[in-house]
């Protein structure tokens, strides 16, 4: 099995030849996402690749000022997302990778003040994703698909600009961008929550995380404090271990460089 497992990390890592891989070239990830929090879709696959010597880093769109809940009694607003950015920085010691680059755009990115406040926001999250493809070099870049898992517009906004970078040129590195997914039938009929799901056949990188790497992500869920009481992260975390049933699903965005005249 041991083989089979060193051939997953080279699909995702996109590993090199043995000439090729030096010291001074260790590989790197990228994990985008919109919230703190977040993170926890792919937190054991965070833990697992930082735990085989990958650099990870995670980039987080927003302040998360706007999740105020009844148990933290946090007031909406800097309060709020002051705490969130520590939480953050408490989950990403806990996973074992770099402390989390947050951008500090606006919770929502202001789409309750009108279109233009709105696409200043996206901007500039384009432009600080960009700078990220450029000074980091990544070899893996990793966000949600369409859908952002739950549908929030936060998400789903931050899938698109990520993508819409990925695509914009052929980077200096051959990177490449994976969206993360639960399987379309995995998502235990008794779920307290609806995530959207995605075929298998769109599913084809399968990466195993152990007990180990499930309870490092367990750690750093438990730092969003602001966010969860104990009872309600281990009741998530258990609809995720059953979700996945010990593997991680990604999904690849293709790089076709075959050119065609036709689309059928």
């Amino acid at each position: 099995m041991r083989w089979i497992a060193l051939f997953l990390l080279c699909l995702l890592l996109q590993c090199t030849k043995p000439e090729q891989q030096t010291a001074s070239t260790p590989k790197v990830m990228l994990a985008i996402f919109a919230h703190p929090d977040d993170e926890a879709t792919v937190s054991p696959v965070l833990a697992k690749y930082a735990a085989e010597g990958v650099t990870v880093y995670l980039a987080i769109a927003t302040d998360g000022r706007y999740g105020v809940t009844d148990h933290a009694k946090i007031p909406a607003g800097d309060s709020l997302a002051t705490v969130r950015a520590g939480e953050a920085k408490c989950a990403a010691e806990k996973l074992g990778i770099e402390p989390p680059i947050l951008f500090g755009l606006h919770d929502q990115l202001k789409m309750g003040e009108g279109m233009a406040p709105l696409n200043d926001q996206l901007i500039t999250m384009r432009i600080k994703i960009e700078e990220l493809f450029t000074s980091l070099k990544p070899d893996v870049v990793v966000t949600w698909g369409a859908s952002g898992w739950t549908g929030h517009h936060d998400h789903r906004l931050v899938s698109t600009v990520v993508t819409e970078v990925f695509q914009t040129q052929k980077w200096d590195k051959p990177v490449q961008l994976f969206y993360s997914a639960i399987p379309t039938g995995n998502l235990p009929a008794s779920s307290p929550m609806q995530l959207a799901t995605v075929d298998s056949s769109f599913l084809p990188i399968k990466i195993s995380v152990s007990e180990a790497d499930y309870a490092t992500a367990l750690a750093s869920w438990h730092c969003h404090k602001s966010q969860y009481t104990p009872e309600t992260i281990e009741g998530m975390h258990q609809l995720l271990k059953a979700s996945l049933k010990g593997t991680a699903y990604f999904m690849p965005v293709a790089v076709s460089t075959v050119e065609k005249h036709s689309l059928f």
